[in-house]
């Protein structure tokens, strides 16, 4: 069984090397995912299924994360970061973002996202 620390660090390079497909490999089936963002608000998504469903039409083509603050305690840890970003249709903006995970048995059951972003 990995550390709390593993597991981000982890899920951590996953979000740099943009393998989005990669980190689902980290999720627990019934996983609760809640999103909170300054442009489309709070949505939740219940179970990798519906993870894997997310509409990704207005997802970046690519983005460059850089992590600052994390914390660790037991099986819970919080990352805060920013990134940049561009969308498929040239659009770039920036973003900073605080994630919350909780662990079980090396898997996130429950993630908290809170996006500020800035479309340029």
């Amino acid at each position: 069984m990995a550390t709390t620390k593993e597991l981000i660090e982890q899920i951590n390079r996953l979000f740099t090397e943009n393998r989005m497909e990669a980190f689902m490999d980290y999720l627990a089936e019934d996983v609760v995912w809640d999103m909170y963002t300054a442009s489309s608000g709070h949505t939740t998504f219940n179970g990798t299924a519906e993870i894997s469903q997310m509409d990704g039409s207005d997802m970046p083509e690519h983005t460059n994360f850089r992590f600052s603050t994390i914390v660790i305690e037991g099986d819970r840890a919080s990352v805060q970061g920013s990134s940049t970003n561009k969308k498929a249709d040239g659009t770039e903006y920036d973003s900073n973002f605080c994630d919350v995970y909780q662990f079980k048995d090396d898997k996130i059951v429950r993630m908290s996202s809170y996006v500020v972003d800035n479309i340029k």
